[in-house]
């Protein structure tokens, strides 16, 4: 994804916050690097802050008249904080004036200046959900993704390993898909993570002896979901000779896979014939939603198994009495 210029954050919400040019119009290329959210040494956006100053400023009534209301010294000083190095553009909000002074420093920055008539609190709210979407770090993963219980689940595994047409056996169950074989992380959040499909897959999902499908047209709208935050990992894996019986019974749900930073947690199903996958695969999503609420179903069957040794040991022998 590219970066984002003040030009283009102008024509994609210049309808939605009726933005106008307001100072600095030749500036309009500077622009914001994708990955920019996490970045320590600057906010993103808010309202006017001279001690640590964000990349996209908004200066509202109170802000306005905070500045007219500094004297020669002072305001140069304020001036110096504003035009940091890091900043991109200031913007004008609950259609206030541009003091003449700080449109004479913006041109002289280079930096651009933009105006809205909305209040200053609508104009950062919308804004930041623009650009958490779009300055996300984003990574591109090989799999299935769907919405399953409501939960975002990429399901993973090697070439042929039957993918696709356990996505369509889930998607014929109620479920959605998001993305078939190409799949776009993006980190939106400190402990968020969303997936989205590329435009060009949108809707399709390719089974093999069928080609592609359009998931939309056949199942309805319902059935393709835009984006979703992916909380769970499902990896189908393979087994050398299909055999189940040397698997551990009692693995454990612990096992994560680190994606842009943050743990993700992993179930592996073995693939083996006869198993139905769908099945498997809502049983762990079901699985993991109770594990999100503290409820872990192997660790109450050991505590049910020690508690009943435990009863057992208290038990008096009954070949100790004549």
């Amino acid at each position: 994804m590219p970066d984002v210029s003040v030009q283009r954050l102008f024509n994609e919400n210049r309808e939605k916050l009726n933005l106008v040019w307001l100072a600095g119009r030749h500036g309009c290329q500077r622009s914001a690097p994708v990955g920019s959210l996490t970045d320590p040494r600057a906010g993103l956006i808010a309202h006017l802050n001279l001690t640590h100053p964000h990349r996209f400023q908004v200066l509202g009534h109170m802000e306005i008249t905070y500045l007219l209301g500094l004297d020669g010294t002072a305001l140069q000083r304020a001036f110096d904080n504003i035009f940091s190095e890091d900043l991109i553009t200031i913007i004008i909000s609950d259609g206030s004036l541009l003091p003449a002074a700080l449109g004479v420093a913006a041109e002289a920055h280079g930096v651009p200046i933009i105006g809205s008539p909305l209040p200053s609190a609508t104009v950062i709210n919308l804004l930041r959900h623009y650009l958490s979407q779009e300055l996300a770090e984003e990574i591109t993963l090989h799999g299935v993704f769907m919405v399953i219980l409501e939960v975002g689940v990429l399901i993973t595994g090697d070439s042929a390993v039957g993918k696709s047409e356990l996505a369509l056996e889930l998607i014929t169950r109620g479920h959605g898909l998001v993305a078939d074989d190409v799949v776009e992380i993006y980190r939106i959040g400190p402990e968020t993570l969303q997936g989205r499909c590329p435009p060009l897959l949108r809707d399709f999902l390719e089974v093999r002896g069928l080609g592609l499908i359009n998931i939309r047209s056949i199942f309805g709208e319902t059935a393709v979901r835009p984006r979703k935050n992916l909380k769970l990992i499902v990896h189908l894996e393979r087994l050398p000779e299909g055999d189940l019986s040397a698997l551990d019974r009692l693995p454990g749900n612990n096992k994560t896979q680190n994606i842009l930073g943050l743990e993700v947690p992993r179930y592996v199903l073995p693939v083996a014939v006869g198993r139905n996958l769908a099945v498997l695969v809502e049983a762990a999503t079901r699985n993991f939603i109770l594990s999100q609420r503290g409820i872990d179903s192997t660790e109450q069957f050991i505590r049910r198994q020690e508690e009943f040794m435990a009863e057992e040991q208290l038990l008096p022998d009954p070949e100790s009495h004549d």
